[in-house]
């Protein structure tokens, strides 16, 4: 066994704590100095102290060499290299120590190999925690302030605009670099083409890119992270990105602080300069929602496998569209939105919706007419669901109880402060602290309800294949039935459509669809079976 060093920074900490390389350093000068063997160095470079020892890439490995003996002594430059948060450094600790491997700060009078030092770690574990949180208090208070006050407190910058030196929002007039129009321009040119040519979000941005007008993370050399590194942009614009410009309310003059946080606080609106009248931007919203009530209103066909086809290309979904001929395909998000794997329009080809629901609805008719030796799989796959539907109806249960608990203890602070036990300086604290904790577990029962909901298929409510086939038979009369019941059995029948488009170096491109049904493994297709038709 032996002595390692774990060394974390996130990017929002490094300024204050240094590099990853700087506590490296230290941890090799330590060991030098006490003559200490180092055999190993585990780095959560750019990890969040506010993730879990045993989530982060490194702390993982760490915590599996711990459990496989490797390990006796990890060393820390400081404790709250651990975690940003008591419970989650005293946990971190916990998961360690199961293993016998002893945690010494090279920084901080502990060492958890003494019962002393295990009290000092968790007062130590204490301040720490109450050290961020009184730290994070005075940076809110002194932000809400600022923003009170009109300046910008970081974040990307809004397109057309940029920040001056004394930290306030100024229109950007600047020419961007080998064009003749600058940023504002490019806001007024969008929301002209929405308000006066009705244009909708998708066509305004392919004129974009057709003019080649770079977005504002190209001008600006910006990164977008995805996982745990940032990578350049396509460099297009998307209809996402249209839409978002055209509802912020940031372009007719007024900002609203804090608006996107993650936490509960404060919002606080102010003025910032004005790109376009209040009349424009009311007009272009105006406009937006009536493109959206009139795409409704042509969408005047169900979908039999509406959620469930996806592309293999650039991972997004099909959807249902009607050609100007009135013909129906289903065709990939991807060719619209630049939201793909590749950031940009997928080449996928589009599938005509007719032929794919009924090679699929064919498919669940036969099943369930004629199961045969595939009703174990079903069985089994009804049974995988009904687990799943359950582990999460249980930490929705979980979630709401506690929520209740957060009441009642808001009500223990409140009693707390009227006995004057506590000023009102710890009031405001502890109330932010639970309010924060609060909305979080309430985000999560929203999450858990609509996976609830998607889990909730018809076939959960049966106990045994056997059971299900039965009901479906009945459902399926001796008529056709309604798209209602259509949609229920095959929602019940195939957990996903995947098509795949290939492309020879002579001829057409052609599909291939997989469809992964509850009862078989997966059935191939492809379009030379709606050739032969």
């Amino acid at each position: 066994m032996s002595t390692v060093l774990l060394a974390r920074v996130s990017t929002d900490d490094q300024a204050d704590r240094g590099t990853i390389e700087t506590q490296i350093q230290f941890g090799t000068k330590y060991c030098d100095l006490h003559e200490i063997p180092l055999t190993d160095i585990y780095k959560d470079d750019g990890i969040s102290g506010t993730i879990s020892l045993h989530e982060r890439p490194e702390g993982g490995r760490l915590i599996e060499d711990a459990k496989a003996g490797k390990i006796k002594t990890v060393l820390v430059y400081k404790l709250d290299r651990l975690g940003r948060t008591a419970r989650i450094i005293l946990n971190a600790i916990y998961d360690l120590e199961q293993y016998g491997v002893q945690i010494r700060s090279m920084t901080e009078p502990f060492d958890t190999s003494s019962p002393a030092g295990r009290f000092a770690l968790t007062i130590l574990a204490g301040v720490a925690d109450l050290d961020r949180t009184t730290t994070l208090e005075r940076l809110w208070l002194g932000a809400n302030r600022w923003a009170r006050e009109g300046k910008w407190l970081g974040g990307i910058v809004p397109y057309g605009y940029y920040v001056n030196e004394e930290g306030y929002l100024e229109i950007n007039e600047n020419l961007i670099p080998g064009f003749d129009m600058s940023e504002v321009g490019v806001i007024r040119l969008i929301y002209q083409l929405m308000t006066e040519q009705k244009m909708s979000t998708i066509k305004i941005a392919d004129y974009l890119n057709a003019l080649a007008i770079p977005p504002s993370y190209v001008i600006h050399g910006r990164q977008l992270k995805k996982g745990k590194r940032k990578e350049n942009t396509s460099g297009k614009w998307n209809p996402g990105r249209i839409r978002n410009m055209i509802v912020n309310s940031t372009y007719m003059g007024v900002h609203h602080y804090g608006k996107h946080s993650k936490k509960a606080r404060e919002i606080i609106t102010r003025e910032v300069p004005a790109i376009v009248s209040v009349e424009t931007w009311n007009q272009a919203q105006n406009v937006l929602s009536d493109n959206r009530l009139e795409a409704t209103r042509h969408a005047k066909r169900h979908y039999l496998l509406r959620s469930l086809v996806k592309c293999s290309h650039c991972g997004l979904n099909f959807s249902g569209k009607l050609h100007n001929t009135g013909k129906a395909f289903y065709i990939c998000n991807g060719k619209t939105t630049y939201r793909g794997k590749y950031q940009g329009k997928c080449q996928a080809k589009n599938v005509p919706a007719d032929w794919l629901e009924q090679m699929v609805w064919q498919d669940c008719i036969n099943f369930i007419m004629s199961p045969g030796e595939a009703l174990a799989t079903l069985d089994s796959s009804m049974q995988e669901i009904k687990s799943k539907k359950e582990s999460l109806e249980s930490e929705k249960r979980l979630v709401v109880d506690t929520v209740a608990g957060k009441n009642s203890e808001k009500q223990s602070i409140i009693d707390l402060y009227r006995k004057k036990l506590i000023d009102a300086q710890d009031l405001e604290q502890q109330l932010g602290k639970i309010a924060s904790e609060k909305l979080a577990l309430d985000m999560r029962i929203k999450e858990l309800s609509k996976l609830i909901e998607q889990e909730a298929n018809i076939s959960v409510q049966h106990d045994t294949a056997e059971q299900l086939l039965a009901d479906l038979r009945t459902r399926l009369g001796d008529t056709e039935p309604p798209y209602e019941v259509k949609r229920e059995i095959v929602k019940s029948m195939v957990r996903k459509v995947v098509i795949e488009t290939e492309k020879p170096q002579d001829g057409n491109p052609q599909a291939s669809v997989t469809v992964h049904y509850m009862f078989s493994s997966i059935v191939l297709h492809t379009d030379t079976d709606l050739m032969r038709q």
